[in-house]
Parts: structure tokens; sequence; C-alpha cells
């Protein structure tokens, strides 16, 4: 065998090598029927809940958005989605209504995502 032979059938094996882990991936998986690389990735939030305590600096209805000031003053983007649970005392607020409340202490429960802070609970405090 001629080296360039030999290279080509070392070119041919590692392109086996190669080829059977995509085609075992194409093959159905036998639960589901779905193949592996149509089965969809999802994305799940991996972070336990965390509380933050400080103050509303900003609120945007309009983006879904509120800001706490932290401790040490570090500004904290909270997402607020339909889910969150918003409460001064025994009463039930809305977004809109934290416009009002600017420089108040707050409570936030928060779960950390790839897409931000999601706010599950906010109490107002202060």
């Amino acid at each position: 065998m001629t080296k360039i032979e030999s290279v080509a059938c070392a070119a041919t094996a590692c392109a086996l090598l190669l080829a059977i882990p995509v085609t075992a991936a194409q093959r159905p998986n036998a639960k589901t029927g779905k193949t592996m690389a149509s089965a969809p990735a999802s994305v799940r939030s991996v972070w336990p809940p965390e509380t933050l305590a400080g103050k509303i600096t900003l609120v945007d209805p309009a983006a879904k958005l509120m800001v706490v000031e932290g401790p040490g003053g570090v500004p904290f983007d909270m997402v607020v989605t339909s889910k969150t649970r918003i409460e001064s005392g025994n009463r039930a607020l809305k977004l809109q209504d934290l416009t009002q409340r600017t420089n108040q202490s707050v409570s936030v429960k928060f779960i950390p995502e790839r897409r931000g802070d999601v706010a599950e609970s906010i109490r107002v405090t202060g």
C-alpha cells in the first residue's frame, strides 16, 4: 500500500467514525418516535429562588420592568410577569401602582433566569 492509499484509507475511517453519531441521532427514539435532532431542547431554570431587599428606583409597566436598588447601591432589573404577585400589606397591587411608590422599600422573591431576574412576588414594606 502506498502512502497516498494509506492516507485515503485513514481519512475514510475517520469519516465513518464521525458519521456513526450523526446516523444514530437521526434514528427515531424507540419510546417517543422522534429523532434526537428534532427533539426541542427545553431551557429550564436551574437556579433556586432568591430574595432581595431594597428600594424601588424605577418602574416601567410598558416594558414589564422594575429596578430595585439592592445592598451597596447595586441596581437589579426585575422582569415582572402576569404571574408575579404584588402586594402591600393585605392589599394586592398592579405593576402600574408601583410607579407611585418609587424610593419605597420592597422585598422581592425572584428566580435568576437567562432572560433576567424574574420576580415571583413583590412585597412593598415601607
